[in-house]
């Protein structure tokens, strides 16, 4: 099901093209009971933020889950626990896109932001993801050049999905 575009209300956001591997690592994630967030620009985008962006920033409940490295195999890939200056990171073919968040800037506990979370299909797989309002207070507390940068399309867009959601 492709959620409507706020920004586009003709189009829908249809062509979020997930790899098979990233939703065979997405199932086996939830299959093995792996709490995870879509967050960042990814969530933004499967809200109807009219933006683009390279990867798609995974927030997980526990970095050091013993499951991560047997849902990485299920899906043909593998896990990276991180060391040293080397961030944990699934690898293999297909999971290319896919950066694991160590630190939401902005943001309250994964407890509590999953609470608030809301979950939707996308291409046959069950996401949880940050809603808008949350992905822009964590872009804001970030700072950096390319999150102010995207700042007045993802206030838009929740403008726009507040008048959306009023209209029903």
């Amino acid at each position: 099901m492709a959620l409507p575009n706020v920004c586009a209300p003709d189009s829908n956001v249809d062509d979020f093209a997930l790899t098979p591997a990233e939703r065979a690592l997405f199932c086996a994630l939830a299959q093995r009971g792996v709490r995870f967030l879509l967050v960042g620009l990814g969530a933004a985008v499967l809200q109807g933020a009219p933006l683009a962006t390279q990867d798609i920033d995974i927030w997980l409940e526990r970095p050091d889950d013993p499951r991560l490295p047997l849902a990485a195999l299920d899906a043909g890939g593998f896990w990276i626990s991180g060391f040293g200056v080397q961030p944990p990171a699934f690898g293999g073919p297909g999971l290319e896109r896919l950066d694991v968040v160590l630190t939401a800037h902005g943001l309250d506990t994964f407890d509590a932001e999953y609470i608030s979370a809301f979950e939707t299909d996308v291409e046959g797989v069950s996401l949880h993801i940050l809603p808008l309002a949350r992905v822009i207070a964590s872009k804001r507390a970030t700072g950096r050049p390319k999150d102010r940068a995207a700042l007045p399309a993802l206030e838009a867009a929740l403008l726009a999905r507040g008048a959306a959601d009023e209209e029903k």
